[in-house]
């Protein structure tokens, strides 16, 4: 097969917002193009670095008596996806980072909208996540139907001259079928 350029895509967010996030068991979307159900709360903006996902694998030697090596057994897998939410001032984002004992009072001819949280440190509830890409008539979309947060160094910086940001690292899950993640793309090429 030759190579084809329109095979190609570029990372870009899908216009509206990229990455979503709803509770545990939610029903998970099983094509690119069905909406998501109200369950799945925006994220609002990421930073510039966009969205990482990665696969380590780890793997020892086997060898036989007199060195050869005979087999490779798997003894780390995990798949982990890194990212940094910019809306420290959305609600939904701030129930993401710091879990359920946030408060909201919505705004009001005196006041804006009011976000009250307390941090007790604990581990944050296992939720779906999905990210979506679009790139002109392109579009792919991943779904972690198991993940976690699970960010090690949360460093915040407030400086005259950067954006704020919440760094989340999600630790994802094998689910009942043993998939970590599911994904579907649309190249956007359609027959004559």
């Amino acid at each position: 097969m030759p190579n084809d350029r329109r095979k190609v895509m570029p990372g870009k967010p899908k216009i509206g917002g990229c990455a979503s996030r709803a509770p545990l068991g939610t029903a998970l979307p099983a094509n690119e193009t069905v909406v998501l159900p109200a369950a799945y709360k925006p994220q609002g903006y990421l930073d510039a670095e966009g969205v990482s996902r990665s696969i380590k694998r780890a793997f020892s030697s086997l060898k036989a008596y007199g060195g050869d090596e005979v087999l490779n057994v798997r003894t780390e897998h995990s798949v982990a996806v890194k990212f940094n939410l910019l809306e420290v001032l959305n609600s939904e984002v701030q129930s993401t980072v710091w879990g359920s004992d946030v408060t909201v009072t919505p705004a009001s001819s005196s006041a804006g909208t009011k976000i009250a949280l307390a941090y007790s440190g604990e581990e944050q509830p296992e939720s779906v996540w999905v990210f979506e890409f679009a790139y002109k008539s392109k579009v792919k979309r991943i779904v972690f139907p198991i993940a976690q947060i699970v960010t090690a160094d949360f460093t915040e910086n407030y400086k005259d001259d950067s954006l704020v940001s919440y760094p989340v690292e999600l630790a994802c899950y094998p689910d009942a079928n043993g998939k970590y993640f599911y994904e579907y793309a649309d190249d956007g090429l359609k027959t004559a």
